[in-house]
């Protein structure tokens, strides 16, 4: 008994010490300019929404901390413009902030994932958007 307790007391300082030895695995911002592709689901149902398959791409524009986003959906395997934002990107978290006069989309860059929200302008979530980074 006293072994088998000294082999589980060495099994659990030895994880305690590997665990504070290894870095934190907490996702790091990212730079959102690219391309993304992924999904635009829609929150509130029934409406006029319709869940969508999404193309973004982000630049950067002359004014620090804005990008554009040109935001596409695919219909029969096409891309079909659904317009462009003006975005203030939030430097050290990466969230970029879109108000357009329906409400304000806000997204958020985390290594290879961007995702998001459209909030109208009473504050209700309207869209949720899923998206990877794109060649």
């Amino acid at each position: 008994m006293t072994i088998r307790f000294a082999g589980v007391a060495l099994a659990s300082a030895l994880a305690h010490t590997a665990i504070a030895q290894s870095p934190a695995q907490t996702p790091s911002a990212a730079t959102p300019v690219g391309t993304w592709r992924g999904t635009s689901t829609c929150l509130v149902r029934p409406s006029s929404c319709n869940d969508e398959v999404v193309v973004y791409r982000i630049t950067p524009m002359k004014a620090p901390d804005s990008l554009s986003v040109d935001a596409r959906k695919i219909v029969r395997s096409e891309e079909e413009a659904m317009g462009v934002l003006v975005c203030h990107l939030v430097k050290p978290s990466g969230q970029l902030t879109c108000a357009f006069p329906q409400g304000v989309w806000y997204f958020r860059a985390r290594n290879d994932s961007l995702t998001g929200e459209l909030r109208l302008r009473d504050n209700t979530r309207f869209r949720e958007v899923r998206t990877i980074r794109s060649p």
